[in-house]
C-alpha cells in the first residue's frame, strides 16, 4: 500500500509542473481527461477577469498547503507573482465576480495574509468579502449565485446554490479580522436559509433553490449540476457537509455541526446502499437506471476533509471509518496518478472520468491534514 507521505511528496512534484507551466494571467481550467491541464487543453480557457472564472485558486491553494507542510519559500515567491491579478479583479473588475469569491480569495489572499502578515493581502481579501456581501438578498436571506449583484432583471437574481456554503468562510474571516459583525451576520443568515430550504428530511440536499428576488419568498428547489431537480448530487452534499462544519467552527452554534453530521451520515449511507464495501460515491445518488454510475472522487475527498474537521469536535465511528477508507482508497493506483510529468492528481472526478482542479486540491488538503495536521484554510 502506498505511504501517505510519499503520495504527498509526489503531489509536491506535480505542483512543480503547475508552477512552471501555469500562465501568470491565471486563466480558468476545467475538467481534463489527461491530467495535463496546460499542454493538452482542448479549448481556450477563460481569462481570470471573466465572470465565470472560479477555479485557479485551487492551484494557488495547493501552494499554500505546500508551504504549510514544508516552509519552503519558493511557494511564497510563486504566490506573490499573482498579487496584482487578484487585486485587479476585485478593485478594477468587481462587476465580473460571483459568489465564488470565497473559493478564489480564501485559497489565495487570505492564505497569504495568514502566512506573511502582509497588509496588502488583507486589503485584497476584505475587498473580496465586500463584493461577496453585495450579493446578499436581505428579504430572502440568501447570497445570489450568479449574475451582476445589482441586476434584478436577470432570471438568476433569485438563485442560490449549495456550493456557496464554502464561500461563507470569506465572510466569517472578514468579520473576525475587522471585528465587524456585518459579514458574519450575512453568512449566518445564508446558512440558516440553506438549512431551512435546501436540506431535505433525509439529509440529502438540493443543488439550488429559487427565490423571488423582490419579495425574498422561497419558490422551489432547482438543479444546475445534479442529474435532476429532485436528485442527490454527491458533490453538492460534500459542499454542504464541509460548509456547515465551517459554520460551526466560526460560530460555535451546535445546529450547524449537527446538520453537517446528518448530511454526512446520509452521504455515507448512500455510498454504501448497494455495497457495504463501496467508498467512492457515484456522482449523483439518484441516477436513472440507464445512466452510467460514474464515480466522483472529488466528492469523496471534500467529504473526507470535512470529516477531519467534524471529528475534532465529535466522536463518531461511522464518520471516522469513512474518512480512513477514503484516504486509503484515493491513494491507490486506480485513482491517484503517480506520474510527476502532469499536474493532475486524482482520476474519476466529477462523474466525467476526468481530473479536476478542485478534486486535486481537496485530495492534497486531505493528505496534508492526515500527515501534517494542516490547519484548515477555511
Amino acid at each position: 500500500m502506498r505511504d501517505i507521505r510519499n503520495v504527498f511528496e509526489m503531489c509536491l512534484k506535480k505542483l512543480e509542473n503547475t508552477m512552471r507551466d501555469m500562465p501568470c494571467s491565471l486563466p480558468e481550467y476545467y475538467a481534463c481527461s489527461t491530467g495535463d491541464y496546460f499542454h493538452k487543453y482542448e479549448e481556450a480557457p477563460h481569462d481570470f477577469m471573466n465572470t465565470e472564472t472560479w477555479q485557479p485558486s485551487f492551484f494557488t491553494g495547493q501552494a499554500v498547503i505546500a508551504w504549510e507542510a514544508t516552509k519552503d519559500e519558493k511557494y511564497i515567491k510563486w504566490l506573490e507573482s499573482f498579487q496584482h491579478v487578484y487585486r485587479d479583479k476585485v478593485f478594477l473588475h468587481s462587476e465580473h465576480t460571483m459568489h465564488d469569491l470565497g473559493f478564489l480569495y480564501i485559497l489565495y489572499s487570505v492564505g497569504m495574509y495568514r502566512i506573511t502578515g502582509d497588509e496588502a493581502y488583507k486589503v485584497i481579501s476584505l475587498k473580496a468579502a465586500d463584493e461577496l456581501a453585495k450579493r446578499f438578498n436581505m428579504k430572502g436571506g440568501f447570497i445570489r449565485a450568479w449574475g451582476c449583484a445589482g441586476d434584478q432583471g436577470d432570471d438568476r437574481a433569485g438563485v442560490a446554490i449549495i456550493d456557496c456554503m464554502m464561500n461563507l468562510s470569506l465572510l466569517f474571516w472578514a468579520s473576525e479580522v475587522t471585528g465587524n459583525p456585518f459579514y458574519r451576520d450575512i453568512a449566518v443568515q445564508h446558512s440558516d436559509t440553506v438549512m431551512k430550504y435546501f436540506v431535505r428530511e433525509d439529509g440529502s440536499v438540493y443543488h439550488a433553490y429559487r427565490f423571488d428576488p423582490e419579495s425574498g419568498k422561497a419558490l422551489e428547489g432547482e438543479n444546475f449540476c445534479g442529474f435532476g431537480k429532485d436528485s442527490s448530487w454527491a458533490r453538492g452534499a460534500s459542499w454542504a457537509i464541509y460548509g456547515f462544519a465551517n459554520c460551526y467552527i466560526h460560530t460555535g452554534n451546535e445546529k450547524y455541526l449537527n446538520i453537517s453530521k446528518r448530511i454526512c451520515e446520509n452521504f455515507i449511507d448512500s455510498v454504501k446502499a448497494e455495497n457495504a464495501d463501496a467508498v467512492i460515491p457515484v456522482w449523483d445518488f439518484r441516477l436513472s437506471e440507464e445512466k452510467e454510475s460514474a464515480e466522483d472522487t472529488s466528492a469523496a475527498a471534500i467529504t473526507a476533509s470535512a470529516v477531519y474537521e467534524i471529528l475534532k469536535y465529535r466522536k463518531n465511528e461511522k464518520l471516522r471509518s469513512y474518512y480512513e477508507e477514503v484516504t486509503a482508497e484515493l491513494i491507490k493506483e486506480k485513482y491517484f496518478d503517480s506520474s510527476t510529468d502532469i499536474p493532475g492528481m486524482i482520476r474519476e472526478s466529477n462523474g466525467l472520468h476526468h481530473y479536476t482542479l478542485f478534486g486535486d486540491y481537496y485530495f492534497m488538503e486531505l493528505l496534508a491534514k492526515k500527515e501534517y495536521h494542516l490547519i484548515s484554510l477555511w
